[in-house]
């Protein structure tokens, strides 16, 4: 069990409305199992990095994410200091959005009990994670993610996830989104470069897995791994509408590896330029735009998994 009190942030939204409805069950399994805690409820996007900012300057060293795959990635993205993530920090998930896509590689149980298990065992694995540095010349940003993020067709699907109601689940919103963007999205013209090789496409996207799933449940990256210290990239190539939607139940299987217009590649580094506009996703969650830069670190962050 924990020995010091960790601090949990709660994205009582996520889930459609069903993480803010299970957390007094949840604080009181964590009692039950005599782990010390405190939390805070996320107001908004963005919230939660700052709520997870406030606490490591309070003291606390192991934050919990209680929501999805963005409250992830937001309290992750509270994790940096001085422009890295702290070595000494730990991160924990109890999973509650639509999708939770993350857990799925880590094969952590969706359940709230087997969560509060897993958080009072204590046990930490170390996870690599994805730093992305984006955006035009002096106006260039740098975030974190842990899962899966991606260039062009992804990104505008996120997008559009995110404005739409998820009341009917992760699978079927971002299906639904997903028909719906394509019916007006053009494929893009892309330079890749992948550590010291490069290569111009006409491209539906570039995504970048450092986990397995993302989407709700499509096996995107299906030999990707959370610690061997590369990302797995994905180039869906110039896949036409009908083509595209034809092998959407590929994904979900992991095979759309072997379609010819799908290409794999294994990079620590991995750079995209485009000659359109050309949006971003991490871990679910619309960021900006290219030109970006995504750099891997090798087990850069201590995970209770």
């Amino acid at each position: 069990m924990p020995q010091e009190e960790i601090k949990v942030i709660v994205n009582p939204v996520a889930g459609n409305g069903q993480v803010g409805k299970n957390w007094p069950r949840i604080a009181q399994m964590l009692q039950e199992r005599q782990v010390p805690f405190s939390y805070d409820l996320t107001e908004g996007i963005g919230h939660a990095i700052h709520l997870t900012r406030k606490a490591i300057a309070d003291g606390y060293r192991t934050i919990i994410a209680n929501g999805g795959d963005g409250t992830l990635n937001e309290v992750l993205n509270g994790l940096v200091v001085s422009g890295a993530i702290d070595p000494g920090l730990t991160l924990g998930v109890i999973p509650g959005g639509t999708a939770s896509d993350f857990v799925r590689t880590l094969r952590i149980p969706h359940g709230d009990e087997a969560s509060c298990d897993r958080i009072a065992a204590g046990r930490i694995t170390p996870v690599d994670i994805g730093e992305m540095t984006y955006g035009p010349g002096e106006k260039q940003n740098t975030r974190f993610f842990l899962n899966v993020a991606g260039a062009g067709f992804d990104g505008e699907v996120a997008e559009r996830v995110n404005q739409n109601s998820k009341a009917m689940g992760g699978t079927i919103t971002y299906l639904t989104s997903l028909v719906a963007t394509l019916l007006t999205y053009d494929n893009k013209h892309v330079e890749v470069t992948l550590d010291d090789r490069s290569f111009k496409q006409y491209v539906n996207s570039v995504i970048i897995c450092n986990g397995r799933y993302f989407g709700g449940g499509m096996h995107i990256g299906p030999d990707a791994h959370l610690d061997d210290g590369i990302f797995d990239v994905v180039i869906l190539g110039d896949l036409g509408k009908i083509e595209f939607l034809a092998n959407v139940p590929r994904v979900y299987k992991g095979t759309h590896i072997s379609h010819p217009k799908v290409s794999s590649f294994r990079s620590m580094e991995v750079h995209v330029t485009s000659e359109e506009q050309m949006f971003i996703q991490a871990d679910g969650e619309l960021i900006g735009e290219t030109p970006i830069t995504f750099r891997m670190i090798p087990r850069g962050l201590r995970f209770l998994a």
